[in-house]
């Protein structure tokens, strides 16, 4: 099988709107599972540096969006799914 890779910048919005990463780099098409934070471009929410396992939650509405995992070797928000506007590339 051959993957071939779809980067796409683009912007994540929680369920109620507000935006939470801007101009974020997806490597992969599909749904949004995770977001390495090393690829975000604008962190509205501030999860940079927060230790695994930590809730993020929407600076605008309190929601629940995710938790900080590390994913091979590198931390990300692994999304709460439901609380963030659908995306598929």
């Amino acid at each position: 099988k051959q993957y071939q890779m779809s980067i796409k910048t683009i912007d994540v919005h929680c369920s109620n709107g507000h935006l939470l990463f801007g101009r974020y780099i997806k490597m992969k098409s599909g749904f949004l599972m995770k977001c390495y934070i090393s690829r975000i471009g604008k962190d509205y929410v501030g999860v940079s540096g927060l230790p695994d396992e930590t809730d993020v939650f929407c600076p605008g509405c309190k929601l629940r969006i995710g938790r900080i995992k590390t994913v091979k070797g590198m931390p990300a928000v692994f999304i709460n799914h439901g609380t963030v506007k659908r995306i598929k590339t």
